[in-house]
């Protein structure tokens, strides 16, 4: 007879629960690296003074500003980055924040459908179990009732003593 070791199943903990303020935190943290980063920024670029002069310009009557960050000023590769307008940062903070919010509600899903196969399959697993406790409760029982009825079938055995 071999004998299986299965280990037990045994869920520890629960699955996360949507928390607004944890959202709220993650949101707030996106918010700052958007606004301390060049997320909020676009590259203005000319190919010659003037060319980019007119898009620094152009951009500024846009609503850009001008950054910290340096400004290029390699021949036929002008460069320098500008920050969006408070109305574009503010449509990039709403798209930033639908996306935090997405990404946490998928993992909130997520944990929570770890938590739902970590269940059944304990469930399934202590169904299992008790199924070959009763099979071999069953087995025993026919084994002693069979046993019985060998026993019954025949005489004892006489054996003379010397």
């Amino acid at each position: 007879m071999t004998t299986t070791n299965i280990d037990k199943i045994v869920i520890k903990g629960a699955p996360a629960k949507y928390d607004a303020s944890e959202l709220a935190r993650r949101q707030q943290q996106y918010q700052v690296a958007y606004k301390q980063t060049s997320q909020s920024c676009d590259m203005v670029r000319g190919g010659h003074p003037k060319q980019f002069l007119q898009a620094v310009i152009d951009h500024a009557a846009m609503g850009y500003t001008l950054t910290d960050y340096t400004v290029s000023l390699d021949p036929a590769a002008y460069s320098t980055l500008m920050r969006r307008s408070e109305a574009m940062q503010e449509a990039d903070l709403n798209r930033i924040n639908n996306e935090v919010r997405d990404a946490y509600r998928a993992e909130l899903e997520a944990d929570r459908a770890k938590y739902q196969s970590l269940l059944l399959e304990q469930l399934l697993q202590a169904e299992e179990q008790k199924q070959v406790k009763a099979a071999a409760s069953a087995k025993e029982k026919l084994l002693a009732r069979l046993q019985k009825e060998v026993a019954d079938c025949y005489a004892p055995l006489v054996f003379p003593e010397a």
